[in-house]
């Protein structure tokens, strides 16, 4: 359990505390979401996972589950034949990172949002 503790705040910590989808501040109850999904052999690995609010997760109607094709196209969800280490993802400003398994991310295309 401590392993899964210590995934879940290097990805929180890497998204500064934000929604990695929507870019609000994340509350109590955001859900640690698998881009390649476990069931295609996703990996818990932090290149493989992002912070989101529930709402972004799998509860709204925009969330990465209930509109697949959308987040296949900004890398929200991975195919099961890609590999997420090199399947870019947009984050909420647009910027297009690739998320490494050392909790940063390498910037493909950087807008400004702060952070």
């Amino acid at each position: 359990m401590g392993d899964k503790l210590s995934l879940r705040e290097k990805v929180f910590a890497r998204s500064k505390g934000y929604c990695e989808k929507c870019g609000l501040p994340l509350q109590e109850g955001w859900a640690l979401h698998h881009r390649k999904l476990r069931k295609h052999g996703g990996a818990d690995e932090i290149s493989n996972l992002l912070a989101l609010h529930h709402h972004c997760h799998n509860l709204g109607g925009r969330s990465v589950h209930m509109r697949p094709k959308d987040a296949y196209e900004s890398g929200h969800l991975v195919k099961s034949f890609d590999d997420p280490k090199v399947t870019p993802v947009t984050l909420s400003d647009g910027s297009r990172v690739i998320l490494l398994d050392n909790g940063e991310y390498c910037f493909l295309e950087r807008k400004d949002n702060g952070w």
